[in-house]
């Protein structure tokens, strides 16, 4: 489980977390939803481990992260747009990335997941940006992890991704029974995955609830 406990963020001396309570169990995906700025990928980061509340705690099980050195622990995470080395090839990249994972990693098998095959040998610098997009799921996906944290997964993506995307996210959670937290902008892929939403305004919590 992860679970955040009276969290606050300041920045500039206002706060854009205020007393942030949230459980996530494991066997449930869940969805924050909120407007632009409302402090939904603020809340990814800090079950991330990316930042440290100001005021608060954050958990993965017992564990408390960013307190000597604990970092959040096989979790998959796709927060804003991660960016790989413009000068290396799709494949380069993740290959490269391939090397810090655990498990042995079969990338010609996600490239043809996402049918990158085509643009395989193609410098990172000049893919668009649903392929760009589609580079960072696989990184997020390729150690096989156990929980999820995914920001906006499915945006730039065309029908037919979005379709492997959530088939994706639905098996790690149905092979791993981990936690799975999301956010997104587009009603349907809330309705298609989770089973708790959570409604974030102005950096706080105004309510949440079960399908």
């Amino acid at each position: 489980m992860f679970k955040i406990q009276n969290g606050f963020k300041i920045y500039n001396k206002n706060a854009v977390l205020k007393n942030i309570n949230l459980n996530f169990m494991d066997g449930k995906i869940y969805g924050l939803v909120g407007t632009n700025g409302c402090g939904k990928t603020l809340i990814l980061k800090s079950l991330s481990g990316y930042i440290k509340l100001d005021k608060g705690n954050t958990y993965q099980d017992t564990t408390e992260l960013r307190v000597k050195n604990n970092y959040v622990v096989d979790t998959g995470i796709l927060i804003e747009n991660p960016d790989f080395i413009s000068h290396l090839s799709l494949l380069e990249n993740l290959l490269q990335l391939s090397k810090m994972c655990s498990n042995k990693v079969d990338i010609h098998k996600w490239i043809a997941t996402y049918n990158l095959e085509e643009y395989k040998n193609t410098k990172y610098k000049h893919l668009s940006l649903g392929t760009k997009k589609k580079m960072a799921l696989i990184q997020a996906f390729m150690s096989e992890p156990t929980h999820l944290i995914l920001d906006e997964p499915m945006n730039a993506l065309d029908e037919k991704s979005v379709t492997v995307t959530k088939s994706i996210i639905k098996d790690i959670l149905t092979q791993k029974n981990g936690v799975v937290v999301i956010t997104s902008h587009h009603s349907q892929d809330i309705e298609d995955l989770c089973d708790e939403v959570i409604f974030v305004e102005n950096g706080e919590i105004i309510r949440q609830t079960s399908k």
